[in-house]
Formats: C-alpha cells, sequence, structure tokens
C-alpha cells in the first residue's frame, strides 16, 4: 500500500488558519489595527467598502518596515514579539503569533505599502491568495498602508455566509470602538464608502467614551479605581439610570487587550445589587494592569478569553471597588465609604500595628426587668382599635405607588367586529401576572410580555393601515447617539415616521423628536429609541423577516412596560379585554408564553 499522508501546500494550510482568525472583515480590521498599534502609531485612518467586502483600508503613520521584514511579515509564524515558549508569558504587544498576516493574504488581494523613518524609499508588495505577484521600491509616506481587497474572492463559500452590509459594519465599529477606546491617546478616522463616518481626536479615556458612545454618557460614569499587590484596577461605570436592557457598552480590558469574562461580569452585576430592574445591565469600562506573567492571552485564537492566575482574588477586588464608588456617590446606602478605605490591605497588608483587643462600654446600672412602661404585644386589645383606618392608609399608599394604564381601546376583532366578553373576575399575583376568570376560562397572564404582545401588533399592523395615534412633545426632546446608532436611525427613520414618531436629525449623531405613537411614554422616549437601536442591531444580525417586523418587535420590546405595575380592577379588566381580542394572545413574536388558558374540564380532571 502506498504512503497517504502528506505535507499541505502552504497556499491550502495558510486557508485553513485564516478559518480561525479571518472569520468575517471586522477580523481583517482588529488585526491590522492592533498592528499598527504595535508599530507605535499615533494616527491611524480606516477606510471601508461594502462592510469591508470590496475593500478594507488601514494607514498608520508608525515606525514602518523594511524591504526584508515588509517580505517576511507574510509569513507563516514569523513575527518580532517572540523568540522562545517562554517569552508567550510575557506578551505587552497586541498581536504576536505571526499569522495574522498570512491569512489575510491567503483569502484577498492584499497590498502592502510601507516606508522606515530614514528610508528615501518604501516596499510595495502586492499578494493574492498567498502568491506573491510584485514587489517594488516605492515612495510611500513613512508608516504602513495594507489594503485588503475582495475578502474571500477565493473562498466563496465563506463569503456567502457574510451577513448585511449594515450587520457587517456594526462588528467592524465593535472592532474599532474595544481598540479606541484602550488607547484614547491615538487618533483613529473612518471612512465608510468614501465617506467621513466618524474622528475620535487624542484625549483622555472619558472623552474617548464620550466622543464614541454620545453626551448621554458624560454625566453617567463614576470614575473607578484602586490597586493591590496582583491588580491595579481603574476605569468608569455607569449609574443605574443608564443601564441597558441589553449588555451593550460593556467592556473589560487586561493590560490594554479587550477581553470577555464571566465571572468578572458576575462581579460586576454582584456589585450594583439591587439597584438595576431585573434584566438591565450597567455600561462599563473598566482596565486592569497585571504582571504579564499572572495570565495567558493565548488560549483562544482571537485573543478574547483570558486565564487568570488569580481570578477569584481579583474578582473580589473588582466588587469591592465598584460598590465603594457606589457608596461614595450616593447609588447606594452609605456605611463608611471615606477615603480612608483601602480594600487593597485584603491581598497585602499595610499596617504593622500590633493587634489590640477591643473596648466594650456598658451601663452597669441597667437592669432589662426594670421599665418605665408595660410593652404592648400584639395579641392586646389596644392594638385592635382602629384597624379600619390603618387598612385605608395601607391602601391608600398601594395606590399612590400604582402604574395606571389607559386602555381606551374599543374590544373589537381583528376583523373590526365586536366581540362580547364577559370578565367578572380579577387579580393580580406579585404585581407580575393577572389572574382572570372570562368566558367560563381562567387566564393567567404575564403582564409585561402581555404589554409587548399589544404594542407588538399594534406597531405591525400601523405599517398597513398607516393610522397609528401620534401624540406630540411638550418640548422637544433631544436624542444623543453614538456613530453606529446615528448610522442605525437614519436609515429607519422612514419606518418610523409611519409609525407616529416625528423625529430629525439634529447636528452629528444627535436627533430631535417632537411627537411620539401615543402608546410610546414620552418620559422615556430617549431610552426607548436608544433601547430600540440596540435590539434592532442584534436581532438584524440574523435577520429572517421583513424590516417592518423587526421595527415593529424591537421597538415593541423596547417600549414596554420597564417595571411591574399595580393596577386596579378597571385597568386589569381593560387590560385583559384588549389582550384576548389578539388571535395571538398566547405567546409573544418570539414564541414566549404569555397566557396560560385553564379550561373546566381541565380542573375537573386533576380533583378526579
Amino acid at each position: 500500500m502506498s504512503d497517504i499522508i502528506h505535507l499541505l501546500p502552504d497556499s491550502v494550510a495558510n486557508q485553513i488558519a485564516a478559518g480561525e482568525v479571518v472569520q468575517r472583515p471586522a477580523s481583517v480590521v482588529k488585526e491590522l489595527v492592533e498592528n499598527a498599534i504595535d508599530a507605535h502609531a499615533t494616527d491611524i485612518t480606516i477606510s471601508i467598502v461594502d462592510a469591508g467586502r470590496t475593500i478594507i483600508q488601514i494607514t498608520d503613520n508608525g515606525v514602518g518596515m523594511s524591504e526584508t521584514d515588509a517580505r517576511m511579515a507574510f509569513e507563516r509564524h514569523a513575527t518580532s514579539k517572540i523568540k522562545e515558549a517562554a517569552d508567550i508569558f510575557h506578551i505587552r504587544s497586541m498581536g504576536f503569533r505571526g499569522e495574522a498576516l498570512a491569512s489575510i493574504a491567503a483569502v484577498s488581494q492584499t497590498e502592502l505599502k510601507t516606508r522606515q523613518k530614514d528610508a528615501e524609499l518604501g516596499t510595495k508588495i502586492c499578494i493574492a491568495g498567498s502568491k506573491i505577484e510584485s514587489q517594488t521600491p516605492d515612495a510611500c509616506p513613512q508608516g504602513t498602508t495594507f489594503t485588503v481587497k475582495n475578502l474571500f474572492f477565493n473562498t466563496p463559500a465563506r463569503r456567502k455566509f457574510l451577513k448585511s452590509n449594515q450587520t457587517e459594519f456594526n462588528y467592524i465599529l465593535a472592532e474599532i470602538y474595544q481598540t479606541a477606546i484602550a488607547n484614547p491617546e491615538i487618533s483613529f478616522t473612518i471612512y465608510k464608502d468614501g465617506d467621513l463616518f466618524a474622528k475620535y481626536g487624542k484625549g483622555n479615556l472619558k472623552q474617548r467614551i464620550v466622543n464614541i458612545f454620545g453626551k448621554q454618557m458624560e454625566k453617567g460614569l463614576l470614575s473607578i479605581e484602586d490597586e493591590s499587590s496582583i491588580v491595579k484596577i481603574y476605569g468608569y461605570v455607569g449609574v443605574p439610570e443608564i443601564a441597558r436592557k441589553n449588555g451593550a457598552n460593556q467592556f473589560f480590558f487586561v493590560n490594554n487587550r479587550f477581553f470577555r469574562q464571566k465571572s468578572f461580569l458576575g462581579s460586576v452585576m454582584r456589585a450594583y445589587g439591587n439597584l438595576l430592574p431585573q434584566k438591565e445591565y450597567p455600561p462599563f469600562f473598566i482596565f486592569f494592569e497585571i504582571d504579564p506573567s499572572n495570565i495567558d492571552v493565548n488560549i483562544h485564537p482571537t485573543k478574547t478569553e483570558i486565564k487568570f492566575s488569580d481570578e477569584f482574588n481579583i474578582c473580589q477586588l473588582l466588587e469591592a471597588t465598584i460598590k465603594c464608588t457606589l457608596g461614595k456617590n450616593n447609588i447606594v446606602p452609605s456605611l463608611d465609604f471615606s477615603d480612608s478605605a483601602d480594600y487593597s490591605d485584603m491581598f497585602s497588608p499595610k499596617n504593622e500595628k500590633p493587634v489590640t483587643p477591643p473596648t466594650i462600654k456598658y451601663n452597669p446600672e441597667y437592669n432589662p426587668f426594670k421599665s418605665q412602661s408595660t410593652p404592648s404585644y400584639p395579641n392586646q386589645k389596644t392594638n385592635v382599635r382602629n384597624w379600619e383606618k390603618m387598612f385605608e392608609e395601607y391602601e391608600t399608599n398601594k395606590k399612590d405607588d400604582s402604574l395606571h394604564f389607559d386602555f381606551s381601546a374599543e374590544n373589537t376583532c381583528a376583523d373590526g367586529q365586536s366581540k362580547a366578553l364577559n370578565i367578572p373576575f380579577c387579580t393580580q399575583i406579585q404585581k407580575k401576572y393577572i389572574l382572570a376568570f372570562a368566558n367560563e376560562k381562567i387566564y393567567v397572564i404575564d403582564i409585561k410580555r402581555a404589554h409587548y404582545r399589544m404594542l407588538y401588533d399594534q406597531f405591525f399592523d400601523s405599517f398597513t393601515h398607516k393610522q397609528m395615534p401620534s401624540q406630540k412633545t411638550l418640548l422637544p426632546i433631544r436624542i444623543d447617539l453614538s456613530a453606529d446608532e446615528a448610522e442605525t436611525l437614519k436609515t429607519l427613520l422612514p419606518q418610523l415616521q409611519e409609525l407616529g414618531f416625528d423625529i430629525e436629525e439634529f447636528g452629528q449623531n444627535s436627533f430631535v423628536a417632537n411627537g411620539a405613537p401615543a402608546d410610546v411614554p414620552i418620559g422615556e422616549l430617549s431610552q426607548v429609541i436608544t433601547d430600540f437601536i440596540t435590539n434592532y442591531s442584534e436581532n438584524n444580525k440574523t435577520v429572517k423577516d421583513s424590516v417592518q417586523e423587526q421595527i415593529a418587535q424591537n421597538l415593541a420590546k423596547a417600549a414596554s412596560l420597564y417595571r411591574n405595575p399595580n393596577m386596579t380592577v378597571e385597568e386589569m379588566q381593560h387590560f385583559v379585554a384588549q389582550l384576548l381580542q389578539n388571535k395571538s394572545f398566547t405567546m409573544t413574536p418570539e414564541g414566549q408564553i404569555v397566557t396560560i388558558i385553564v379550561e373546566p374540564e381541565d380542573l375537573t380532571k386533576k380533583f378526579n
């Protein structure tokens, strides 16, 4: 039998490696921008055409490469960052494996122009599918320019699985944001399809965050800082008021490298405790400085998962640091968060004073059996008096805390025909559910999901009939967004206008709202729009429905009840009546249960 094992050609091996390193256009942007940072660039320009399918160009003013280095950079495992295995555990640069350029060149048509500061001429190299087509001298400026054209031109199956242009561009922006936040001393300029999309000048960390995510962040960020013998923690966390229903704008960095870690996220959420509504998450931008020998950044192809040798203690310090910051800013009841508090002592004790036992003060003349008045107990008759007044006060306080609804729609079916509903009984369970007896059936209704279901149907129906009632704002409401959020909103404005929104552009990345659909709370309008855009951008990554369905679904999710309400009997009856007119009242658009129906015969079976 002949031998069957053989070595793969370099071009094939590079394409296989590209499957791990180059997953989409955003992967190319990430690798090339990180190379620019490692080259000590202070100014980086990113040009994207056709969401990276056609052109990705990264230009920097870094140190550049020699003619030999420019050629070697495209070889697999060619790197200037490490020389032996031990160096992997002392990495401070962004890239180090030496696979990125080889992988990118294997699945695209790549052009490199580079020149060092003291060189008269630079070098130009053209590669297509791992094959070098030319290498010539070039009169280019100092620094490096990578131009990646026709990504996945030789792997059409990979190109086929890319998402829409807007979705792929959002992935690219996410990678740029991660790098730009970690490097506020570097200016970033972004062009989209030939037009200037955003420019982030040099500044400090807070300025960079506000420039990227909008002015609404400026007053909602709290500075955190702490240090121990194993780690230094600093950055910003958001106040509960700017929390969102998804995990947007949450960033961890270790030695300026972005990473994701569930244990660290858990520490942040525990620090906030009950300050956040259910399923809402605060923005944060948290940096860790740690000895590189105490972390392993080589456990994941994209280096976004990192192994910490002292993860538990770092998580404990992170939680304590955030709690301290929230307490100092009166976000939680303050115990004693003075400037002298030092949580680093749990890792590195600094006080060498001898331990002394605490002193105890007491009154030697106190007699617990000698009281001035007879104590009162619950079973005494004096406590029974005026109980009716106590109950009335309780009911009054309960009503004051209620969230009233105004469901004025008539009880009609989808075809416009009236449908009689007999609802003899309604009550609330834990403010989360309604138990109703109607039409000889028992209904158990999830209030939040039901509200979401009804809003979705109203919004989607308005696209057909274009008769959504609108309410005007007393004063214009300004909405500040990040560059990518503003781009998304611009594309959706025509559809939002059909739904009853009156929104127009007001400067760069800012909008003004003068009206909204009647079912959208005006006081929450800015937050509703922001949540809607975020939900739409995320869900649009796997679009399976029409644009109208996506808009209706995500807008309804953003505008639905943000807290469990107290409802009067009349409000519950209106709520149940309106819900039951909907032929899909049992499920949300995603298929979650809204209503459980118990038939009389079901009860009979239970008692047999």
